[in-house]
């Protein structure tokens, strides 16, 4: 791929010819002799012709080699208004930020008990202590009939990837002692209730039948 300017010839036998509006602007680094986009103007510009989901990946993967910083990207993407695929790429950034919105604990809890008071759901209970044979732990809601343990996550990313290995401990003793786990996000408790009740529903007839 090759970038010019916004009046640069767009055609090459050599590879494919993006124009871009930032090209004066755009940070530049230097790979065996070649001026090149840096990796953050490399994702913008990619952005155009990718799906979410690989972005994100990509994402994921340039911060967790350190290629690159969120702060950077987010840069790139406020510099890159109307740009095609910011649109795409904004959301994928700005909840890595550490300013991203995290919720109280107390309001992500609120959405979880309002959905599982569902009359479609069995009764629940709320901040169930667990002793697992590894550590003691105490769940956001507990659903006895499906022996399901339903958990509102509302951490930022970053501290996500620090507790992640906390999590999956939790979650694999609960599994260890004949219990399922689910987990929801705070944008899925928040604008995705019905999404999140089928879930439940779907999980327990598979517990019950099992």
């Amino acid at each position: 791929m090759i970038m010019v300017g916004p009046d640069g010839n767009a055609r090459s036998p050599l590879a494919k010819v993006i124009r871009s509006h930032r090209f004066d602007a755009m940070e530049r680094v230097r790979v065996r002799g070649f001026a090149v986009a840096d990796e953050p103007e490399t994702v913008m510009t990619i952005a155009a012709g990718t799906g979410s989901e690989p972005l994100e990946a990509l994402v994921d993967s340039l911060l967790a080699r350190k290629s690159c910083t969120i702060e950077q990207l987010a840069r790139v993407v406020d510099a890159s208004v109307g740009a095609r695929g910011v649109a795409r790429l904004r959301p994928i950034v700005e909840i890595r930020l550490p300013t991203a919105y995290q919720p109280p604990t107390t309001e992500l809890e609120r959405l979880l008990y309002r959905i599982l008071d569902d009359p479609r759901l069995p009764t629940y209970t709320r901040q169930v202590p667990m002793a697992y044979q590894r550590l003691d732990a105490t769940v956001d809601a507990y659903i006895g009939a499906w022996r399901l343990v339903v958990e509102g996550d509302g951490r930022r990313w970053h501290t996500r990837r620090a507790d992640m290995e906390r999590d999956r401990i939790r979650d694999n003793e609960a599994v260890a002692h004949g219990f399922a786990v689910l987990r929801f996000t705070y944008d899925l408790l928040r604008n995705h209730s019905e999404g999140v009740v089928d879930t439940l529903l779907r999980t327990g007839r598979v517990r019950q039948a099992s």
